[in-house]
């Protein structure tokens, strides 16, 4: 009975210590190379520090800082900017429900006050699912701080309703783009303009690889719709396709495929850590 004791309070104290260290900077990881662009991992909804906590431990990046949005808006920073190596901030939102619109108003609220901490001219932004939408929605907003790369994992980009559990939306692709479009999709269509035409953009999509095309939430064709909007705006758009049980919606960003591809985009010369 002492052992199953003392094994379970050492499991507890574990999780306890595990939970703690991905909502807070960690600095474990050096790479020698020096980056004034700044890199935001934006998760969706119901996104918390573990859309992105064990990711930012197998990247070789250096977490310095831990955005958080409260449910007033206002932005509190866990540690501090300071460039050198590559640099990771970690956004996570009190609201886990927050949507889109009101998301977005929280990251440019998150670069405001990284960019009183340490000026920087532009941004690398990583997000999983509804954040994908987001993310983009940042793009195109012709911001003050731009974009210089994207990675956007598993975003239903021609869903009839973001990040809600139902049927999955995965309308054929065609070679002049799906045979049916969403609001989201459209108001794209008529923002694609305002794409930076420097932009380097990595789309990724998970299929469960039964049959369904799909990763459990977001259907590989509503992620890949986006092609037919960006292929030809932006200097680079590149996309992947993870297939197997990890390629579920919620795993994409515990998969070590995914790690490598996101990893060698953003960082093509890799550095000694």
């Amino acid at each position: 009975m002492i052992w199953l004791i003392v094994i379970g309070g050492g499991a507890l104290i574990a999780f306890a210590l595990d939970f703690y260290g991905l909502g807070h900077p960690d600095r474990q990881r050096k790479v020698d190379v020096a980056d004034r662009v700044p890199t935001l991992f934006v998760p969706g909804e119901f996104g918390t520090r573990y859309t992105f906590g064990h990711m930012l431990r197998r990247l070789p990046v250096d977490k310095q800082v831990v955005a958080l949005v409260r449910q007033n808006g206002s932005v509190h920073l866990r540690g501090r900017l300071a460039f050198g190596p590559h640099v990771a901030v970690q956004v996570l939102f009190a609201d886990k429900r927050v949507q889109p619109a009101a998301q977005l108003i929280g990251v440019k609220r998150v670069i405001a006050a990284l960019q009183q901490q340490a000026p920087f001219a532009a941004i690398n932004l990583v997000s999983h699912s509804m954040g994908g939408i987001t993310t983009v929605l940042y793009t195109v907003s012709r911001p003050a701080v731009p974009v210089r790369a994207l990675v956007t994992l598993a975003a239903p980009y021609n869903d009839t309703a973001l990040a809600t559990p139902g049927k999955v939306v995965n309308w054929p692709l065609g070679p002049a783009g799906p045979s049916q479009t969403t609001p989201v999709y459209e108001f794209f269509r008529a923002h694609v303009a305002d794409l930076p035409a420097t932009l380097q953009w990595l789309n990724v999509a998970g299929d469960l690889f039964n049959g369904s095309q799909h990763d459990g939430a977001v259907g590989v064709n509503s992620a890949l719709s986006i092609r037919y909007l960006a292929q030809d705006h932006v200097a680079r758009y590149a996309e992947v396709v993870i297939r197997g049980p990890r390629a579920a919606h919620s795993l994409l960003h515990e998969n070590r495929l995914v790690d490598a591809d996101v990893a060698t985009f953003l960082w093509p010369l890799q550095l000694k850590a």
